[in-house]
């Protein structure tokens, strides 16, 4: 449990009874961004996609007082699942010594923006994932959105690359659990 603004707050794996939730928030976050003008896109689940993860332990949500206010998906990252990851030059996930887990739609209340709840919600996804030891968390975002760059930057993931996608650029983050770590090549 964190405390933010006075209030608990605490990260814990998604439940059945969140479903519905979690699709409101990332419906509710994403037009939040389109209105103010970015080109970040965010995977809109349906509810089934959101059951599935719950089911599989691949959503986090971040809970306070107000009930669920941020979620995240976190997924081990294979070649199968993640074809981007071999254009970006990281290790499939099944190959490398450690596992590799894609962070992805990590959302917060549009409400509740600006608060911090964003790295307390990083922070319990880190330890969650650093609980079965060494591993690394990849993650990436629009590259033109530099408030989110600085964040995850500030949250302790460092800049793997900027990377071409069809339209737009994306930029890769890595966090790992042990130093000289993640199994990263070298960016470009």
């Amino acid at each position: 449990m964190s405390a933010v603004g006075g209030r608990a707050m605490g990260v814990r794996y998604a439940e059945a009874r969140d479903v519905a939730a979690i699709v409101d928030l990332v419906r509710r976050a994403q037009d939040k961004l389109t209105a103010t003008g970015s080109l970040q896109r965010l995977t809109l689940p349906s509810s089934a996609a959101v059951a599935a993860h719950v089911a599989a332990r691949t959503v986090h949500v971040l809970e306070g007082g107000r009930g669920i206010v941020g979620s995240v998906f976190v997924e081990l990252a294979t070649a199968r699942r993640r074809p981007e990851l071999a254009r970006w030059g990281l290790d499939d996930g099944d190959a490398a010594a450690y596992p590799l887990w894609f962070l992805h739609t990590l959302v917060i209340d549009p409400d509740a923006q600006g608060r911090g709840l964003g790295r307390v919600l990083l922070d319990g996804v880190k330890r969650a994932v650093a609980r079965d030891g060494p591993a690394t968390i990849v993650l990436d975002c629009w590259a033109g959105n530099d408030t989110l760059r600085a964040f995850y930057a500030d949250a302790g993931f460092r800049l793997h690359g900027v990377f071409p996608e069809c339209r737009h650029a994306v930029a890769v983050f890595a966090w790992g659990v042990c130093d000289g770590y993640p199994p990263l090549s070298p960016a470009r």
